[in-house]
């Protein structure tokens, strides 16, 4: 188990243009000490080849794996057409994971739009139909439990979903403060991570979420013998540039153990 971050932890950072990615890519090596990053796929912008040999360069030149797209997609909603747009987008995307040479790419299920009994069935026929793509491209997908009102909201989901895909091209994102019922759904899934975010919204002093006990979340990870990177996911009003350190200096301690 080893530790990540994601570029979703310094928004508003990048978002304001004080950082872009190349200076976060100095910053999570040199000043944070990462092997790896994740990178929102808003933060990576126009996917122009260029732009995406200049990232590609600038993680080797400060030996970081990109170890995941996080992409932002919805399979939940109502209209045909729509979904079949955001399935095209979504292998697009897989293009993209390839030539940065990323580990995985995020899918979510989505957020079902009107009544979820009638979504769910077109929601799994399009993760399915990523999936197979993926199986083709030799692409790693790995969906996030995303509450949220959305079809993930609990381990059942998750195992539900899976079972119904039935693809050895998804796995689990999993996200330590995102199940409606915490700790009891991460120990029900924690098997199944193949990527973890440790989700932070209030960085106490000492490093700890004021709201999700990482503590007991890393014992699980560790017992169903996890060997993959958590990923930093800062969302908070404190600046990444203070909140994040904090936090990283915290999981190491628990890492480690």
């Amino acid at each position: 188990m080893d530790l990540a971050c994601s570029s979703e932890s310094y928004a508003k950072e990048i978002d304001a243009g004080q950082l872009t990615l190349v200076d976060w890519f100095r910053l999570c090596a040199e000043d944070l000490g990462l092997k790896a990053v994740e990178l929102e796929d808003k933060h990576i912008g126009a996917p122009t080849p260029e732009h995406l040999a200049e990232l590609r360069e600038a993680a080797d030149h400060h030996k970081l794996e990109i170890v995941n797209i996080a992409f932002m997609n919805d399979f939940g909603v109502a209209d045909d057409a729509q979904r079949q747009e955001e399935l095209l987008r979504t292998v697009a995307w897989m293009d993209i994971s390839k030539q940065l040479r990323t580990r995985f790419l995020r899918t979510f299920a989505g957020w079902p739009e009107g009544d979820r009994a009638a979504r769910w069935h077109p929601m799994i026929a399009a993760l399915r139909a990523a999936c197979g793509e993926a199986e083709l491209l030799g692409v790693q997908l790995v969906m996030e439990n995303h509450n949220h009102r959305g079809f993930v909201q609990t381990a059942a989901d998750v195992l539900a979903i899976l079972e119904a895909v039935g693809s050895p091209a998804l796995g689990l994102l999993l996200d330590s403060g995102n199940y409606l019922d915490g700790q009891a759904s991460i120990e029900r899934t924690a098997r199944l991570a193949w990527h973890v975010h440790a989700k932070f919204t209030k960085v106490l002093p000492d490093g700890r979420d004021a709201r999700v006990d990482h503590d007991a979340a890393i014992a699980l990870l560790r017992g169903a013998g996890y060997k993959g990177y958590v990923s930093v996911e800062y969302e908070g009003e404190e600046p990444g540039t203070t909140a994040v350190p904090r936090a990283l200096a915290y999981l190491r301690g628990i890492v480690r153990k």
